[in-house]
């Protein structure tokens, strides 16, 4: 078993509870980097050439614990270049259902490309007024954010299944960036049928890895343009044409290799003792908060939260936490706190004292 506070040191001199912002990177992780670094230094032909299978090796760790598909599955730089490469595959005479006020780098896209619109209201009732939406206006793609970055809002995955269900037609998208690390998910089990997320968040990856993954019976809906040379090199047997739009140039390999040794890193430390940790600290939280009246009414009135929340702050209060090497930040009209299985009761502990005394 990793001892955590070991391997990020940053944990010594800081309260960290800040990774909806940006996961911390572990030593592992470094060491493993700067082993490729001295690898192309000092031997970079042998790394060129070893640039396909290590790439291949980065996808199959990947498709192996999203429970993904492999040959479905791209690696890309950022959620928000996979997106807009996704909708660039999209007639523009389709149909979205979006969730007011999600993440910008989900709704802006599909509303500059004027997409014909719809939106489900973000509250208690988010997954009656997303159903609602869908009889209402029958849209062809739904797509939102497993996790609100603001509220810490967080869809029910088991809804997305029985939506999926009624309405078969219906293409779901998410935003999987505030939510994989998190807990164990089997995206073919899921009723999303593509998903997406940059990976320096809760995977803690450290910058410039990304996926796309997709179900197979959505591929022939889409009709990807980006292309390059990389588009039609080593996917013309295992994998097809249509991955390779995703995928159609250079990739870094430090940045993937980062990618793999943190799904390494969650492999061996235990998926279910990193979702244990963060839901004993979710719950604590939750009761602590709520007890303070610390939390909007449409957070309170939900059965299940995510690990990020936004109680109410202001500047002041930022500036004592701070004080205190407490980080976290200001979003929306209050301050975002989130919790990963780094952390430990006595962060919150020590939270709560700095409020408390505010």
């Amino acid at each position: 078993m990793y001892n955590l506070r070991t391997h990020y040191p940053a944990l010594q001199d800081y309260t960290y509870l800040n990774t909806a912002a940006h996961g911390l990177i572990s030593t592992v992780v470094v060491d493993y980097k700067a082993s490729l670094n001295h690898e192309l230094l000092h031997h970079p032909a042998y790394f060129a050439e070893r640039r396909t299978p290590f790439m291949n090796e980065v996808r199959n760790s990947l498709s192996s614990y999203l429970d993904s598909h492999y040959h479905l599955t791209a690696l890309v730089s950022n959620f928000s270049l996979a997106f807009n490469a996704l909708l660039e595959g999209i007639p523009a005479t389709k149909k979205f259902l979006l969730v007011k006020g999600d993440y910008p780098s989900v709704n802006w896209p599909v509303e500059a490309r004027k997409f014909q619109c719809c939106y489900a209201d973000l509250n208690a009732s988010l997954e009656e007024n997303i159903w609602q939406a869908c009889e209402q206006h029958q849209p062809d793609f739904l797509a939102l954010s497993i996790v609100q970055y603001i509220s810490g809002i967080r869809i029910s995955l088991k809804f997305l299944k029985d939506l999926k269900v009624q309405f078969p037609d219906l293409i779901i998208i998410a935003d999987g960036t505030q939510y994989i690390g998190v807990e164990e998910f089997r995206f073919r089990e899921s009723g999303i049928d593509i998903l997406a997320a940059s990976c320096y968040k809760w995977l803690d990856a450290g910058d410039g890895n990304a996926f796309i993954t997709f179900k197979e019976d959505v591929v022939e809906r889409i009709k990807p343009k980006f292309t390059g040379f990389n588009s039609v090199q080593d996917f013309k047997n295992d994998r097809g044409s249509f991955m390779g739009h995703f995928e159609p140039g250079h990739q870094d390999m430090m940045a993937f290799g980062g990618l793999q040794k943190a799904v390494e890193f969650c492999d061996e430390y235990g998926m279910q003792h990193i979702e244990k940790q963060i839901k004993i600290l979710t719950d604590a939280a939750m009761d602590a908060f709520t007890q303070r009246n610390l939390l909007k009414p449409e957070v309170t009135a939900r059965d299940r939260h995510s690990s990020i929340f936004n109680i109410s702050g202001d500047e002041v209060l930022m500036e004592r936490l701070s004080d205190q090497n407490i980080i976290v930040s200001q979003r929306g009209d209050g301050l975002r706190v989130s919790f990963s299985y780094y952390n430990s009761m006595d962060d919150l502990h020590r939270l709560l004292d700095v409020i408390d005394s505010h």
